[in-house]
């Protein structure tokens, strides 16, 4: 199998990675808008949208944890608002178009909270998008057979498993 940017992409964030900073998220997504732009003609990307899984890991890193996951996504698909928990992500989107809604958690005065939507917008093919610690967004997949990939810096079966990260329901949205 050919997939030199693929290889290119693991062994350049491998040798930069550590504690998530300006540099490294800037970095990071640098690596990944290359890779998607490189890697449409490579066999891995050929065999995601034959199997059209809604996720697959591409890559693990042994040394540091994070992973490289890819999505073959329909029309319609919906993740509804999330965060990651303590970890962090990069999405990217290598072929067809997710919306991606922003929203804020509003804390009232009886200590309660609401979840606003602040801001949506269009994830297109060779685009990457950074969110944070605590950001909180959603996807809705525009066009059939969407290729995205998210560069997770953990595990996040495992944030969901042990409670950090959340999933927000009932939010009114735009």
């Amino acid at each position: 199998m050919k997939n030199p940017a693929l290889e290119k992409f693991k062994t350049e964030l491998n040798r930069i990675w550590g504690p998530a900073t300006s540099g490294l998220t800037k970095e990071a997504k640098r690596l990944l808008e290359e890779l998607i732009v490189k890697c449409k003609d490579e066999d891995w990307v050929k065999d995601l949208l034959k199997e059209g899984l809604p996720y697959k890991e591409v890559y693990r890193s042994s040394e540091h944890g994070f992973i490289l996951m890819a999505h073959v996504e329909q029309k319609g698909d919906v993740s509804p608002p999330h965060d990651h928990g303590d970890g962090w992500v990069i999405y990217a989107t290598v072929s067809g178009q997710v919306d991606m809604g922003i929203f804020g958690k509003v804390i009232r005065d009886d200590g309660s909270f609401e979840i606003v939507q602040q801001d949506e917008y269009a994830l297109k093919d060779g685009q990457c998008s950074v969110y944070l610690p605590g950001d909180i967004h959603d996807t809705t997949t525009k066009i059939d057979n969407t290729l995205m990939l998210r560069l997770t810096s953990c595990d996040f079966f495992q944030e969901l498993q042990e409670g950090r990260l959340n999933r927000y329901e009932n939010v009114d949205k735009w």
